[in-house]
């Protein structure tokens, strides 16, 4: 490859401090390069696809040594539900279904997903079996109706034989539906491992909707059958008066009301669980005849209602079941949907939920105490509709999911909310939002994380982010989130029609190398030294300064280092060039995510650290 650097001469640079004409000529033919950093140094790690298809991500999970579970929809031989298991660094782990037809990948066949899919749950248990729990197709009585089923897989990606569900007359070998009731369809929201006594006991926990009320399961690790077994606490439920209609009567599943001020006869919708560390199961959800209100519910271990979950107002003894209402600053009753639920180890809970206030939905996130009373403590200091115990975190979007990041490092406990901000910032066809909140802290707990500054550093404490679609158009699809103890946080959505794993750093960069502007530690920024050295590093060059390996050096995020795209709008911007100037002539790839100049100085000024100022050399900023 041939390369002309007229702009490296010491007469170009005073021409061009006096010109905003000049134009960097490149005789150049670069070709992307990989490095050994997180999914190829690009902070990305997309599921490959065996045949031209489309593949959509909706769970992801963490194994304890670093490993990527990820569950999702796969289109290449049906309608199937999948997962595949990712290393530590991004690459798919071959050793998870090594014979499949992409290593390190597993479609679940057997069970057509239904087409209106909530979720594809995936959880991982203690002894390193993979749980995926969904909505099916199959033939119920009279016709085809949409049911819970599930799966389990050994570690090493094979079903799990010993699996085998409800039905004995027809074994599941690994995968089975686990129908709740038979004269409507059921569609599955969430699901959870149950606890007891602060450990997995194996039993799995799902929820959702069946028919028009909220409904639960429980099946047993042994076999997947329902938990009604009277030798080891099943799931009773609640009384009949208080079951739905449909309600299959039996132990280890049941269909309940919620009543609601908008709905007496108890609609709704389980929308997220969770179980405490004594097996108490909280459920999160949406009730009355329009599902806008938020409403909660506390099972006891064998479903009954805990009666001390009386929330704010519930005599003693009539616990169990509360509402979330909230008024506008006129007195009336907004809407509020449930989205998310978690558990923190001191026993509290979060909800995420999503406000509509006159015009548009906003993102929440309400604290409460165990016995469900407002958390008044976890306050932002943000205008209403924020009050103590509610953060209205971002107001616009749909919120998705959220992660509290574990004990025991600088972001201990730190929420990280995932939300679809379309129309944000130019971006439309679901793009990510995420928004950071203190969590715990004395003096700032429920306060707006502002140290989340995104991944070109010019954001405080939401970012908003989407890869390109290869139809130009920004789409992400974003479903789940989860944290480790580092503080780093992944994402699981679609991108180009793969399921996608998304690694951010703590402060929400993408996880790649640094970018670094003055490369040869001079305390100055040179296009004649520091840009010509990336230049050739990126020519693939060995000679000069060390450049740090990885994609921090992708300027215009499209996945590649290109010295004709990223290297000509570094050095253009260290020679001083601004807006047009620094843009003109260039092709853009068709995957990359930074294209105007806006987003293109961000990057460079906050993650590479070229000055603000137009300079050709001189100084770095203090910080």
């Amino acid at each position: 490859m041939n390369m002309t650097l007229t702009l490296f001469h010491p007469s170009y640079f005073s021409l061009c401090r006096a010109s905003a004409l000049c134009v960097a000529t490149f005789a150049m033919l670069a070709s992307p390069t990989s490095f050994a950093a997180f999914a190829n140094g690009t902070g990305i790690a997309r599921v490959p696809l065996a045949v031209i298809s489309t593949n959509e991500g909706y769970g992801v999970a963490l194994q304890g040594d670093g490993k990527i579970v990820v569950s999702g929809r796969c289109f290449e031989d049906g309608n199937n539900a999948c997962v595949a298991r990712l290393n530590a660094d991004g690459t798919m782990d071959t050793t998870f279904n090594p014979a499949g037809a992409v290593p390190g990948k597993k479609i679940i066949d057997g069970l057509t997903l239904s087409n209106s899919v909530k979720s594809i749950k995936v959880l991982l248990a203690d002894d390193g079996k993979i749980v995926l729990a969904t909505t099916c197709t199959a033939t119920i009585q009279v016709g085809v109706r949409s049911v819970f089923c599930v799966a389990r897989l050994n570690p090493n990606g094979d079903l799990d034989a010993t699996f085998d569900g409800p039905d004995t007359a027809n074994p599941g070998n690994g995968r089975f539906i686990a129908p709740i009731i038979t004269s409507n369809n059921s569609f599955l929201y969430d699901a959870a491992l149950h606890r007891n006594d602060g450990v997995l006991d194996g039993r799995i926990v799902l929820v959702g909707q069946c028919g028009i009320y909220p409904c639960v399961a429980r099946l047993k690790p042994t076999d997947g059958s329902f938990d009604t077994d009277s030798a080891s606490n099943p799931l009773v439920g609640p009384p009949g008066a208080e079951r739905g209609v449909g309600d299959p009567g039996v132990n280890g599943r049941f269909v309940y009301r919620h009543p609601s001020s908008g709905s007496s006869s108890g609609l709704g919708a389980a929308i997220a669980v969770e179980t405490t560390h004594t097996g108490k199961i909280i459920i999160a959800g949406s009730c009355g005849t329009f599902y806008n209100t938020l409403c909660l519910a506390m099972l006891n271990r064998d479903g009954t209602w805990d009666d001390d979950f009386r929330g704010e107002s519930l005599p003693v003894g009539q616990g169990g079941r509360i509402i979330i209402t909230s008024t506008n600053q006129s007195g009336g009753v907004i809407q509020q949907q449930a989205v998310d639920v978690k558990m923190q180890p001191d026993g509290r809970f979060l909800v995420q939920c999503q406000y509509t206030g006159s015009s548009s939905s906003s993102q929440c996130m309400y604290r409460l105490n165990l016995g469900g009373t407002l958390d008044t403590n976890f306050s932002s200091g943000l205008a209403f509709p924020s009050v103590p115990g509610r953060v209205i975190y971002n107001p616009v979007g749909s919120a998705i999911a959220f992660a509290i990041t574990p004990p025991g490092g600088p972001n201990a406990n730190r929420i990280i909310t995932l939300g679809d901000c379309s129309g944000v910032g130019g971006f439309a066809g679901n793009p990510m939002c995420i928004t950071a909140i203190l969590n715990g802290t004395v003096a700032d707990d429920g306060k707006i994380d502002a140290s989340l500054t995104g991944p070109n550093g010019d954001q405080a404490g939401t970012f908003n982010f989407s890869t390109r679609f290869v139809s130009q158009v920004a789409s992400n699809d974003p479903k789940e989130i989860i944290a480790n103890a580092a503080g780093e946080f992944f994402v699981v959505a679609e991108c180009d029609n793969q399921i996608c794993v998304y690694k951010f750093r703590p402060d929400g960069a993408l996880d790649t190398s640094p970018c670094t502007a003055d490369v040869d530690g001079d305390g100055n920024v040179s296009a004649a030294s520091d840009g010509a050295a990336i230049i050739r590093w990126m020519r693939g060059s060995a000679a000069g300064p060390s450049i740090p390996a990885g994609m921090g050096y992708d300027i215009d995020g499209d996945g590649a280092i290109n010295a004709s795209r990223d290297g000509l709008l570094f050095v253009r911007r260290m020679l001083g060039f601004s807006e047009s100037a620094v843009m003109a002539g260039i092709t853009f790839s068709q995957y990359a995510r930074r294209l105007n100049w806006i987003d293109i100085e961000s990057y460079l000024r906050k993650r590479c650290r070229v000055p603000r100022t137009q300079i050709t050399s001189g100084p770095l900023p203090p910080g």
